[in-house]
Parts: C-alpha cells; sequence; structure tokens
C-alpha cells in the first residue's frame, strides 16, 4: 500500500485504539503484576529499562513520532556497559546517534531507581538545560518526557513531580536538576551524577570538568557529550584525548 496524506489519519486511529486497550488492560490485576515484575527487573538492569520503559519524541516523524527507545542499536548496549563501570566518561557524537537521549534515560533511572540521588544536568545555558518537556527538548526535558510516557507511570512512579528546574521523587530523596555551564553550582553541592551536553561549546567546560572532580572521585559519575567544536578552549578535547595537565 503506498502511504498518502488521505491515509495517515488511520494510522492513528490505530495507535488511539492500541493505547484505549492497554490502558483497559492495565487495569485488570495480572496486567498490573507484569508491570510491576518489569519494573522490578528495570530497577536492576538500565538496559532493561530502555527496552520496555523508554519512549522518545522523533519531530522528523509526522506519523508516528512517539517511539521507543532504538535500544536494538549495537553500540547502545556496550555504552550502558561502559556507563556502569566508568565514572569518567567522554563522548564524541554526530546527529541522530541519540545520545542525549541515551545519556538522559540513564540519568532518569539512576535518579527513579536509587535513594539519595542528586543528578546535574548540565548544558550551556540554563533555558536549554531545562527544555520543554512537551517537545521533548533540552536536558531535563528530554527526561520529563521519558518518565510522562513511561508505561504504568502513575503505578510506578507515584513520587514523581516537576518543579521548575528540577524534577523530583519524593519516595526516594532522588532529584534531577538542570544547570547552566561553569563550575559553581556543581562545587556548592554534593552530586551523584553529572551530565553535561555540548560540552565544547560551554566557555566553562574547564571549570565545571573542575568542580566535579569530588564527585567522580567520591564515586559519582561525569559524562560530557559534544559534537566538535573549540568554544571551551579546548578542555573538552584534552579531556577526552586524556592530555590535561595538572591545571
Amino acid at each position: 500500500m503506498i502511504a498518502t496524506a488521505e491515509s495517515r489519519p488511520a494510522k492513528h486511529l490505530i495507535d488511539r485504539a492500541t493505547a484505549d486497550l492497554y490502558r483497559e488492560r492495565l487495569r485488570r490485576p495480572i496486567a498490573k503484576k507484569v508491570l510491576q515484575a518489569r519494573w522490578a527487573l528495570a530497577e536492576r538492569d538500565p538496559m532493561y529499562f530502555l527496552q520496555h520503559f523508554v519512549y522518545t519524541l522523533d519531530q522528523h516523524d509526522p506519523v508516528n513520532p512517539i517511539k521507543p527507545f532504538p535500544w536494538q542499536r549495537p553500540y547502545i548496549r556496550e555504552l550502558v556497559k561502559l556507563w556502569l563501570d566508568c565514572r569518567l566518561i567522554t563522548v564524541l557524537k554526530a546527529r541522530q546517534m541519540v545520545m542525549t537521549w541515551l545519556f538522559v534515560a540513564l540519568s532518569a533511572w539512576d535518579g527513579a531507581c536509587h535513594d539519595g540521588r542528586l543528578i546535574m544536568l548540565q548544558s550551556k545555558r540554563e533555558e536549554d538545560a531545562i527544555g520543554d518537556a512537551n517537545a521533548g527538548d533540552g536536558l531535563l526535558g528530554r527526561a520529563q518526557f521519558i518518565l510522562n510516557f513511561m508505561p504504568g507511570r502513575s503505578l510506578l512512579l507515584p513520587g514523581y513531580e516537576p518543579l521548575g528546574k528540577k524534577v523530583i521523587f519524593r519516595d526516594n530523596a532522588s532529584t534531577l536538576w538542570a544547570i547552566p555551564q561553569g563550575g559553581p553550582i556543581i562545587r556548592q553541592r554534593t552530586a551523584s551524577g553529572i551530565l553535561s551536553d555540548e560540552a565544547a561549546f560551554q566557555p566553562e567546560f574547564g571549570d565545571a570538568y573542575a568542580s566535579a572532580r569530588p564527585c567522580i572521585r567520591g564515586g559519582g559519575w561525569f559524562v560530557a557529550l559534544t559534537t566538535a567544536d573549540l568554544s571551551d578552549g579546548g578542555a573538552f578535547r584534552a579531556l577526552h584525548e586524556d592530555t590535561l595537565d595538572a591545571t
């Protein structure tokens, strides 16, 4: 069948009917038990979380923009393993690799599934870090989108609450916090994890990384993602190539 503009509404009707059926089945006790069993596995395994509970937004797809996270890509599992094993990761990325979605999803998993976590989501500007949950934009906005579209969210995350530049999980005292570039906020708090997006475009990235060293030494994690640039004076490149000097 050749897809036409006239045939697209049928696709939406099918999706809506499927969603209605899913909600109806979720009301049944057995469906809730299955979902809770899956969540128990997802709490221990971020890869299982990506497979069963993470949806992303693809604005380029006019027919089906909300879709499951593409966990089948071969490099995804390797990066998840690396994130679990290493406290410091730098990634040179390209568009359409879903690197930002991946590490935002892992940040959301860390906050939702562990007690007392403070996860900082850093971009050059605070408004970029906060983003827009409805548009799946920005770091905190993407995290909120993932949580909002998580199957069984109201059953599994009853304590989840967005508060401006933060998302808090009342039941386990964890927080996702959108912050601007630089080191002051990082120095003033004890972060459990820090995600810095487009790090090479942040003129103050070097200061942010220096401020994050106590977090890394204390057992927290630090992930810096970027496309190539030198707006940070080469700090990301030096970190990525392991050529930083003592200063």
